[in-house]
C-alpha cells in the first residue's frame, strides 16, 4: 500500500486520498488528482459536487471518516494485547497516568499516551519519531503509536478519548478491551454547540468503539452518565462515592498533602486507603483506574498495596514552593467543574487566605467565562484575572466578560507580573493557586505564541527574591 493522506496538499504520485468532507472539497479532490493520487475516496453525498471532475480514480463511500479509521488500522494493524481509553470532561489525563502507574506497580510492561506525550512506564518516549498535540491523535498516528509499542513488547495501554475525536471516528478500528467515562460537565461548545450533542459524542464510544461485551467503567454518582451509556451498553461498572457503585470511597477524610478513606471493591471492603496526593476529586480519578485495572485482570488486593506509591502528574494540583510562609501551587483545571473542584479542596484545607490566578482561553466555549468568574467570587479570597491564551480573541474583552462576574478580582494582563503580585501578597497560611495552564508551555496570541511556563515562573521569581 502506498501512503494514505486526509491532506491533498501531502499527497504523493500512487498516493490513497481520502476525501474528508469540508468547504474546500472540491478543490482538494481537484487537487489530488492533479498531484497523481492513485485511488480517490469520496462520500457519496458528494458526489453531486463532482459533475465536472475527472472520476476514473475516484471510489464513493459512506463515511470517510470511518475509511481513513480501518485503512489506518489495516496500514498498522498491531497493538498491545490490552488497549484502553478514557473519555470525560475532567480527569482524562490523571485517570490515564495513575493507571499506567498501576500496571506499571504491577509488573506489567505498560504505556500510556495523550496531550503530555508517550510515556512506557515512568519515562518518557521522546524519540518514537511519532509526534501529535492533540488529545487523541488522527487514526494513522494512533494506529502507529499502538504498532510501535506492540513491538517494544508493551502489553497494556490506555490512551485519553476526546469528544471530537469520537465524533470524528480517530479510534473507531481500535481493538478496546475497556472504556471508562470519567465525569461530564459543560466544554467543547465552540465545537458540538449544545450539551446535548456533547454528551452524545461521550457516550458514542460505547455504542459504536467498545465491544458490547467488554465493561464500561463508569462515574455512578452522574445519572446523566449512567443513563446515556446504561442504555446503550449492558456490562457497566460503576465507581464513585454513592453506596449504590460497585467500586466507591467513603469517609474521607483530606489533608493538605494526603487523602484518606475507606474503599469498597465489589463488596471487598479496604479501611483506611491513602493516596499521596492533593484534592478529594483525586479519590475520584483512582477509583476510575482502579475499575479499569480490574476490568483487565488486577486483583483488588494488588491494587490497594500500591494506591500509597501512586504520583500525581506534573501541573495538576501540584505544590511548587512554599513562599512567605504560603504555599504555590499551579493546577491545570480550566472547565467550570474541574475549577471549582480544585478551588474547593484548597479552600477546605488552606488555613487561611485562599488566592487564585486564572483567565479564560480565546476562541472556545465562552460560557466558561461567566461561570469561573463567579466560582472565584463565591470562593476565593482574592482573585487575580489574567489572560491564559486568548488566540485570536482581544484579551481585554475576556478579561472583562470574567469579572462582569467577578467585581473583586484585580486585573493584571501580563501572566508573569499576576504570578508576581500574587506571590508577594502570600503571608502565613495562605494559599496561592495558578490555574488553567498546568504544565503548558506557551501563551498564545493573534500576532504571537510566547514562551510560558507557570512553574518555571514560579520558581523565576522565589530564586530573585
Amino acid at each position: 500500500m502506498k501512503n494514505i493522506q486526509t491532506n491533498s496538499k501531502t499527497v504523493e504520485e500512487g498516493d490513497i486520498f481520502i476525501a474528508i468532507s469540508c468547504k474546500n472539497l472540491k478543490d482538494n479532490i481537484k487537487e489530488a488528482i492533479d498531484r497523481k493520487a492513485g485511488l480517490i475516496f469520496v462520500e457519496e453525498k458528494n458526489k453531486e459536487l463532482l459533475y465536472d471532475v475527472d472520476a476514473k480514480k475516484i471510489v464513493f463511500i459512506k463515511d470517510a471518516r470511518l475509511i481513513a479509521s480501518k485503512l489506518a488500522k489495516f496500514k498498522h494493524n498491531a497493538q498491545p494485547n490490552c488497549c484502553v481509553c478514557v473519555t470525560g470532561t475532567n480527569g482524562k489525563s490523571s485517570c490515564v497516568h495513575f493507571l499506567n502507574q498501576i500496571w506499571n506497580l504491577c509488573g506489567e510492561i505498560s504505556a500510556s499516551f495523550g496531550p503530555l506525550g508517550l510515556f512506557i512506564g515512568g519515562r518518557k518516549i521522546e524519540n518514537a519519531g511519532i509526534k501529535s498535540d492533540l488529545t487523541t491523535p488522527d487514526p494513522f498516528i494512533l494506529h502507529k503509536i499502538l504498532e510501535y509499542l506492540y513491538e517494544n513488547n508493551v502489553n497494556n495501554a490506555v490512551f485519553e478519548a476526546s469528544s471530537h475525536a469520537i465524533e470524528q471516528k480517530r479510534l473507531h478500528s481500535v481493538d478496546l478491551a475497556a472504556a471508562a467515562f470519567t465525569n461530564i460537565s459543560t466544554d467543547h461548545l465552540d465545537y458540538h454547540k449544545t450539551k446535548e450533542e456533547y454528551l452524545k459524542a461521550k457516550a458514542s464510544l460505547f455504542l459504536e468503539v467498545l465491544p458490547k461485551e467488554n465493561p464500561a467503567v463508569i462515574l455512578g454518582d452522574s445519572k446523566l452518565i449512567c443513563a446515556s451509556v446504561k442504555a446503550i451498553h449492558k456490562n457497566v461498572i460503576t465507581f464513585g462515592l454513592d453506596e449504590k457503585n460497585d467500586i466507591k470511597a467513603y469517609n474521607i477524610r483530606e489533608y493538605e498533602n494526603k487523602i484518606v478513606f475507606d474503599c469498597d471493591i465489589f463488596g471487598r471492603i479496604f479501611k483506611n486507603v491513602t493516596l499521596n496526593l492533593f484534592g478529594r476529586f483525586q479519590a475520584l480519578n483512582v477509583l476510575c483506574a482502579t475499575g479499569l485495572a480490574c476490568s483487565c485482570g488486577a486483583k483488588p488486593e494488588e491494587i490497594i498495596e500500591i494506591l500509597p506509591k501512586l504520583k500525581p502528574l506534573d501541573g495538576r494540583m501540584e505544590h511548587i514552593i512554599s513562599y512567605n510562609n504560603g504555599e504555590v501551587y499551579v493546577d491545570y483545571a480550566h472547565t467550570s467543574e474541574g475549577f471549582k473542584n480544585a478551588l474547593e479542596c484548597f479552600k477546605r484545607t488552606c488555613p487561611n487566605k485562599l488566592i487564585c490566578i486564572f483567565g479564560c482561553g480565546g476562541d472556545r466555549d465562552k460560557t466558561k467565562r461567566s461561570e469561573m468568574g463567579q466560582i472565584a467570587q463565591d470562593i476565593a479570597d482574592i482573585v487575580i484575572v489574567t489572560d491564559d491564551n486568548p488566540r485570536s480573541e482581544d484579551p481585554k474583552s475576556i478579561r472583562k466578560e470574567i469579572i462582569n462576574f467577578c467585581p473583586k478580582a484585580i486585573e493584571i494582563d501580563d501572566r508573569k507580573e499576576a504570578i508576581k503580585c500574587g506571590m508577594n501578597m502570600l503571608s502565613d497560611g495562605d494559599f496561592l493557586t495558578i490555574t488553567g495552564k498546568g504544565c503548558e508551555s506557551i501563551q498564545i496570541y493573534s500576532n504571537k505564541t510566547l514562551k510560558h511556563n507557570d512553574k518555571e515562573e514560579i520558581l523565576k521569581i522565589a530564586s530573585s527574591h
